[in-house]
């Protein structure tokens, strides 16, 4: 069956900020939404533009193999601590932020225009060069030739492989989805000082290579 995602937002100060991809007029598996201009993600960036919030992708199936599956999500913290953001995230009382509260500018604050701005991760001391980034990802020649999958929710993806339209592990990049799970993040316009660029390549069109 095919596995829907909901992100956890959560403030410093332990709030959490509510966003459903359905209230936003889009699709909620990974793989229909995790693209380059796609407003629902960028409304995600711009909770987080200039303002680090720790930022997880949680699937609907997150909770299952929780003990065995492995994942960088299951090794920060307890199951019992993750299940109270996957509570929050999936109760039957979970509302959203809807469109109407952004700006024209915060949908579209990551798009294939985008230049001069980094996605951090400040607990890995790593950063993404959104331009580079597109640059290198961006499907060239066949069906789907200008496309670009968004690092951001692939990142950050917890249950990835339990349901359809997840990433899959024949295409590059499936080691890295999930890595950034649960880390303080931040888009801005300035690459911070002492940190190192990290290079991410995904392409769901693509077979992985050995």
């Amino acid at each position: 069956m095919g596995q829907y995602y909901r992100p956890a937002i959560i403030a410093p100060d332990g709030r959490m900020l509510p966003l459903h991809p359905s209230a936003f007029g889009g699709f909620s598996k990974l793989t229909e939404h995790a693209w380059i201009s796609n407003e629902f993600v960028s409304a995600v960036c711009s909770l987080i533009y200039k303002s680090p919030k720790r930022v997880a992708w949680i699937g609907d199936y997150a909770y299952r193999e929780y003990e065995t599956c492995g994942e960088a999500y299951t090794r920060a913290m307890s199951m019992d601590e993750f299940q109270k953001y996957y509570d929050t995230v999936w109760g039957k009382d979970s509302e959203s932020l809807t469109a109407n509260l952004f700006s024209k500018r915060d949908l579209a604050i990551l798009d294939y225009d985008t230049k001069r701005m980094f996605l951090i991760n400040h607990d890995k001391r790593v950063y993404i060069d959104i331009a580079a980034y597109i640059r290198d990802n961006t499907v060239k020649g066949g069906g789907w030739e200008g496309w670009c999958m968004n690092p951001l929710p692939l990142l950050t993806a917890c249950g990835n492989g339990r349901g359809g339209g997840d990433y899959g592990r024949d295409y590059p990049g499936y080691a890295d989805v999930g890595v950034w799970a649960f880390d303080s993040l931040e888009y801005t316009d300035k690459a911070p000082d002492g940190y190192t660029e990290a290079k991410y390549y995904f392409d769901e069109h693509k077979e992985a290579t050995a």
